[in-house]
């Protein structure tokens, strides 16, 4: 087996006043970074996340998840046999949560 080499880390200190470093901490936590990957990001001028579309993205993720599931049970319960009228108020469910998808997929943009 190969043996990966490890990358040489170099640690940068920086001095802060308290009001400083309070600003950082909210920063990061704006962010969802790390102090260290905040930093790293501001250094190189890397664009920082949003931690608001991060929060988004998941939702739309959920959502999207959740209408799988319903999908999913909806051509079960067709391959079943079950009359339309039956299934009418899963096929609602489903359109429900594609209106919740679409309002989520906008907020990101």
């Amino acid at each position: 087996m190969k043996k990966k080499k490890l990358l040489h880390t170099n640690i940068a200190k920086v001095c802060l006043t308290d009001s400083e470093y309070a600003y950082l901490l909210q920063a990061c936590s704006q962010t969802g970074l790390s102090i260290s990957a905040f930093l790293r990001n501001v250094a190189l001028n890397t664009p920082l996340p949003n931690k608001e579309v991060t929060t988004f993205r998941l939702e739309l993720l959920q959502t999207a998840a959740d209408m799988g599931r319903l999908g999913g049970l909806l051509k079960m319960v067709i391959s079943n046999g079950m009359e339309k009228r039956k299934v009418q108020p899963l096929l609602e469910e489903i359109q429900q949560r594609q209106k919740e998808l679409k309002q989520i997929a906008r907020k990101i943009q």
